[in-house]
């Protein structure tokens, strides 16, 4: 019951501070917001700009053919029986059940389209009073039976009907359908009636004769050669001779040993949604759907996927958040500096209070708990703001021509993910941290040991003590100094020639020399201000010498001001002339 009542009794005094503090919690606030929304955007930017350039290479055809678009996450297995083997419809059975069903769950995208496509090896094509001579002359051409699911659904009938499947009878002619190239080419009209031949290796070194009648039933074309459906151009298909599926797997397959050259499936899936943190996990997927079809049936290749196109669109968004974090240190440290000054300023004022609470019995931990819970309430608060502030930010990098000129039009998918939430968590962390951090000094005081350290001398801050500012600028220099022997923004006999981003140096050098050089600076100025009180004391200005002694004596009063002035004004120099040298 204790514990009870004492965290209600933090909840509280941590409510009511945070009201009566109502101007620094909303400094805190702002600066908290600025904070967690820069860090998220730098992973919804990247996720963004990468996803655009993700979808131009998937978009991009493969075999230079620009008459055939296929869509970024279509995936293509196929079999090829001129190359591994030709292959029989009861071989092909077991990986074509896989991938037109399991496979499609296997992958975890959302599914559109699944298309399977078969094809016999070539058949010679003879007028059908020419059967007597099918084995000595030449042929009106060389034809595959092939077959494709949803045939009618994605091609229009500009002559006839579609075929009906078979009968068993094989003096039965087969009804097939032919392109409107072939009719064209050979003037084959609907309803004339044909005879494809072709002579079959036997096992024991014999042959066999396969004839096959025909009748043309329709003259077909693409109702839209462009749809998605089409994992081919439209070329490939002029010489083929359609029949149902039914007709493939029953009557030309009992009529040959060898039916499938050619075996495909073709899968499109939904993968709009893919972010940087998704490609893991899709690109194992896709290693095992392929490992799997292989071993149902060897030599299945799948040709056409967006495996590589996503290791790399993973690979260059981590190395974009390196760069942009990179670039983005001084900001978010900038950034922390604010939040740190603005707490100081409250906790300064809460020390006597924190004293007296000290004296009456609280306990460091309550006191940390007190701070901690004001840190949390503030955090929470700026994490439901930054998110929205965030994909704004995202959307202005995108939109970034130049400094302060965001004239370009863009069409950046902007979306929070998990992962960017963790960013953003991470960041909260951090800035809790910096909030609690200067509770922790102040908790350590009663009242009477309080107004003991007021009364002692002042203790140079930790960084002056451990020389911090003159050991940062020792690598300062030295990449000031190797930027001086590139001599030029851009290394133009480098392999990224031209392109300034790809030297963090070029950034970093000059936001560390501002921050070292702020620090010396700030080590030098009680000095400065000692010697302005000395030429002050021998003049008749009381208030002048009054302020130039307190500002000598208390560094600490003006120190993070200064920090912040100094170095917001020296990197926006900075970045403003680098804008303009790179324009």
């Amino acid at each position: 019951m204790k514990f009870v009542t004492r965290t209600l009794a933090i909840f509280a005094v941590a409510v009511r501070r945070l009201l009566s503090q109502r101007g620094l919690a909303l400094a805190t606030a702002v600066g908290l917001v600025a904070s967690i929304a820069l860090v998220m955007s730098v992973p919804l930017y990247t996720d963004a700009v990468y996803y655009s350039i993700l979808q131009e290479e998937l978009r991009s055809n493969d075999d230079g053919d620009a008459s055939l678009q296929r869509p970024p996450f279509a995936f293509m297995f196929r079999y090829v029986g001129s190359l591994y083997g030709m292959m029989e419809w009861d071989d092909i059975v077991q990986v074509d059940e896989y991938l037109s069903g399991a496979a499609v769950q296997a992958l975890g995208l959302p599914h559109r389209l699944t298309v399977r496509y078969a094809k016999t090896d070539n058949f010679r094509l003879f007028p059908t009073e020419d059967a007597a001579y099918a084995d000595v002359r030449d042929p009106l051409a060389w034809v595959n039976y092939a077959f494709v699911t949803d045939f009618d659904q994605y091609t229009t009938m500009i002559e006839g009907t579609y075929p009906t499947p078979a009968t068993a009878n094989p003096d039965d002619p087969v009804e097939v359908a032919i392109n409107e190239a072939m009719a064209q080419e050979l003037g084959l009209q609907v309803g004339e009636s044909f005879l494809t031949f072709r002579r079959v290796e036997l096992d024991n070194g014999g042959s066999r004769v396969v004839q096959i009648p025909i009748r043309i039933t329709g003259v077909w074309r693409a109702t839209n050669p462009n749809d998605e459906f089409w994992f081919y151009r439209q070329s490939v298909f002029d010489n083929q001779l359609f029949v149902p599926e039914a007709t493939f797997q029953g009557r030309i397959s009992g009529l040959l040993n060898d039916e499938i050259a050619q075996a495909l499936w073709y899968l499109i899936m939904d993968g709009d949604n893919i972010h940087a943190g998704d490609v893991g996990w899709l690109t194992a997927r896709i290693q095992q759907v392929q490992q799997r079809a292989a071993t149902l049936l060897t030599n299945t290749r799948l040709e056409v996927s967006p495996y590589d196109a996503l290791n790399s669109y993973r690979i260059s968004t981590r190395l974009l958040n390196v760069l942009l974090y990179a670039f983005s240190i001084p900001i978010v440290g900038l950034l922390l500096a604010f939040i740190g000054l603005v707490v100081s300023l409250a906790v300064n004022r809460q020390r006597n209070e924190i004293a007296v609470l000290r004296s009456r019995g609280a306990t460091g931990i309550q006191i940390l708990g007190i701070a901690a819970l004001e840190a949390l309430l503030l955090g929470a608060v700026a994490l439901a703001a930054g998110i929205p502030v965030s994909e704004g930010i995202s959307r202005i990098i995108g939109a970034t021509r130049s400094f302060l000129n965001f004239s370009v039009e863009n069409d950046l998918r902007v979306n929070m993910t998990l992962n960017t939430f963790r960013f953003g968590l991470v960041a909260l962390g951090v800035t809790l941290i910096a909030q609690v951090v200067p509770s922790l000094g102040a908790s350590r005081y009663t009242i009477v040991s309080y107004k003991q350290e007021q009364s002692r001398n002042i203790k140079p801050p930790w960084w002056q003590r451990a020389w911090l500012d003159i050991l940062l600028l020792i690598p300062a220099g030295y990449g000031a100094y190797l930027l001086q022997q590139q001599g030029t923004i851009a290394n133009m006999g480098a392999e990224n020639a031209g392109d300034p981003f790809a030297n963090p140096l070029l950034f970093l050098v000059p936001a560390l020399a501002a921050f070292s050089l702020t620090l010396f600076i700030l080590r030098i100025l009680p000095l400065i201000m000692k010697l302005i009180a000395w030429f002050a004391g021998r003049m008749n200005s009381v208030g002048f010498l009054l302020a130039t002694r307190y500002l000598a004596r208390d560094p600490g009063f003006y120190t993070t001001p200064l920090v912040l002035l100094i170095l917001t004004l020296s990197l926006s120099s900075f970045t403003a002339s680098l804008a303009q040298t790179l324009d």
